[in-house]
C-alpha cells in the first residue's frame, strides 16, 4: 500500500518537474515575444502622437531585449531557438519601426531595403555554414538600429534623422565587409 502512495508521489514530482522545466525553458522566449506584441501598440501611439507612451514602450521593448538573454543564461534555458526567435523579433521589431518612420516621410525606403537585405543575408551565411557566425560588428547592428529608432522617437530634426541615416549606412557596410572577412579567410 505504501509502495502506491509512494509512487504516485514520484510520479507527480515528476509531472511538477517536467512542468516546471518547461516554464523555466519558455520564460526568456515569453519575455522576447513580449517586444513583437509592444510593435502594433508603439506604431499606434506614435502614429497618433502619444508621446509618454511611445516612450514607455520603447523602453519596455529595450528591457526586454537586455533582459530575455540575461534570463535564459540565469536559469539554463539558452537554446539555438531562442536565439533565433531573438534575431526574428529584433527584426521584425526594427524593421515595423522604420516602416512607421518611412510612412511618415522621416526616412527613405531604401533603409529598409538595407535592413532586410542585412537581415537574409545573416540567415542564409548561417545555414550555409550550418553554424551561427560570430561576427562582431553585426553583433551590435540591431543595437545600432534600436538606437536610431530612440533617436528618432526623441528628436524630430532632419539632422538627427540624417545622422541616423548615415550611421545605418556605416554600420551595415562595416557589418557586411566583416562578414565577408569571415567567408574569406583560410579555414583549417
Amino acid at each position: 500500500m505504501w509502495s502506491r502512495f509512494i509512487s504516485s508521489d514520484n510520479e507527480r514530482n515528476l509531472i511538477y518537474y517536467k512542468i516546471n522545466l518547461k516554464i523555466k525553458k519558455n520564460i526568456s522566449n515569453a519575455i522576447t515575444s513580449l517586444r513583437l506584441v509592444t510593435l502594433p501598440h508603439l506604431v499606434y501611439s506614435y502614429n497618433h502622437q502619444i508621446s509618454i507612451m511611445v516612450y514607455a514602450l520603447f523602453l519596455c521593448s529595450i528591457g526586454t531585449d537586455l533582459v530575455d538573454g540575461y534570463v535564459a543564461r540565469k536559469l539554463g534555458s539558452t537554446s539555438k531557438f531562442g536565439a533565433y526567435l531573438d534575431v526574428t523579433v529584433d527584426f521584425l521589431f526594427i524593421s515595423g519601426m522604420y516602416l512607421a518612420f518611412i510612412i511618415k516621410g522621416i526616412y527613405s525606403p531604401w533603409i529598409l531595403l538595407i535592413i532586410v537585405f542585412v537581415f537574409i543575408q545573416f540567415i542564409l551565411s548561417n545555414v550555409y555554414l550550418k553554424q551561427t557566425i560570430y561576427d562582431p560588428i553585426g553583433k551590435y547592428y540591431g543595437s545600432l538600429l534600436m538606437g536610431g529608432i530612440g533617436l528618432t522617437l526623441v528628436f524630430s530634426d532632419q539632422l538627427v534623422y540624417n545622422i541616423v541615416t548615415f550611421g545605418i549606412f556605416i554600420s551595415t557596410l562595416t557589418s557586411l565587409i566583416s562578414r565577408l572577412k569571415y567567408f574569406l579567410r583560410p579555414r583549417n
